[in-house]
């Protein structure tokens, strides 16, 4: 018996969560904050325990990344992120059918190892082909297939170091839209499952481990000078947030509330001519803030402008009936997020901070 790659692999991964909870521990301003960090530190973990241990390249399978209970990682809370872990060297098949959602974006992601991860492909949803009921076929591959595979099917040439394909599934009315259907195999002869090797779980586990890094750290890398700024918004263009981490059609606006429980932050805009935006809560850890269960999270189907025709949002604790409201659930700080579909210009965002005791 030996399993000494895998081991010392893991013995990397026990060192990487020790450190990781010491700077929960650190950057956590109270209790509140310690506990929900710890707490996005075990949902990171399950999450990239399906994304890097549970896979097979040979046997592929999306993974949503969201659960019910699971928003980690900064994403949009209206709609879907599954993903797919592929390998360069081989191609595969991704079948479906569209549905309804305002938005649908497939991305592919490359780099191994030490090397950064980067987007080396992005099929938006106006150049997807579809059939004539919705379909569509895409083939993942670095070199041009046989004809017999590519008939009726979307060829996207990836490169060979090529990790992921995901895709990004946006609802902005969840009572209408019909979510995408996915489906992804690999192409040609499929072979049985092979054993697990001392290599293969050692690599498994070293990826685990920087993932859950990445994902854990986002607060101190994804722009930490926010800290250090609260209450006001800034524009940042997809280039801006790592390729790996966003669409180039997507532009944002990100700021930090810090808020006491009497005063609430008003933002006020003149919606762009866009098919999708929508303005996001995240604690500290880059968590949404249950947005199933309360009203964190909303889009440009939720809430309708004023007779002015601009949108006010007012973020707090509580609803002092002032637009329409985010919840925080009363938590003193944490990041917001809005997203801009379509690249439009970024439109002007008042930013007003409400104290209720200084308006009595």
């Amino acid at each position: 018996m030996s399993g000494e790659k895998s081991l010392k692999a893991w013995e990397f991964v026990r060192k990487v969560l020790d450190d990781l909870t010491g700077q929960i521990t650190e950057d956590a301003r109270d209790e509140r904050e310690l506990l929900e960090g710890l707490r996005v530190l075990n949902r990171v973990i399950a999450l990239c325990t399906e994304l890097s241990v549970d896979i097979d390249p040979d046997h592929p399978h999306f993974v949503d990344m969201c659960t019910p209970s699971r928003f980690v990682g900064g994403p949009n809370p209206h709609g879907a992120y599954p993903l797919a872990m592929i390998s360069g060297d081989r191609a595969y098949r991704v079948t479906g059918t569209r549905g309804t959602s305002t938005y649908l974006g497939i991305q592919v992601l490359a780099g191994t190892g030490m090397n950064p991860r980067r987007m080396s492909n992005y099929l938006s949803d106006r150049d997807l082909v579809l059939d004539a009921h919705g379909r569509f076929n895409i083939v993942f591959a670095t070199t041009r297939p046989a004809d017999s595979d590519l008939t009726g099917a979307q060829w996207i040439e990836i490169p060979a170091d090529a990790t992921s394909i995901v895709v990004r599934d946006y609802i902005a009315d969840p009572d209408t839209e019909i979510p995408v259907q996915l489906n992804i195999s690999l192409l040609g002869e499929v072979p049985p499952p092979a054993p697990l090797s001392d290599e293969t779980l050692a690599a498994q586990l070293t990826a685990m481990g920087w993932t859950i890094v990445k994902l854990t750290t986002l607060h101190r890398t994804v722009r930490p000078d926010l800290l250090d700024t609260p209450n006001i918004l800034i524009t940042s263009g997809a280039e801006n947030l790592g390729g790996e981490n966003t669409t180039p059609d997507n532009l944002y606006m990100l700021g930090m509330f810090e808020l006491e429980p009497h005063q609430n932050l008003q933002l006020t805009f003149l919606p762009p001519e866009t098919r999708y935006w929508s303005v996001t809560l995240e604690s500290i850890w880059h968590e949404c803030l249950e947005p199933l269960l309360r009203s964190s999270s909303v889009t440009n189907k939720g809430v309708s402008p004023d007779p002015d025709g601009y949108v006010r949002l007012t973020i707090g604790a509580h609803d002092f009936g002032e637009g329409h409201w985010l919840d925080t659930g009363g938590r003193r700080r944490g990041f917001i997020v809005v997203r801009w579909l379509d690249n439009p210009n970024a439109p002007d965002v008042a930013v007003r901070l409400l104290d209720k005791e200084v308006q009595k």
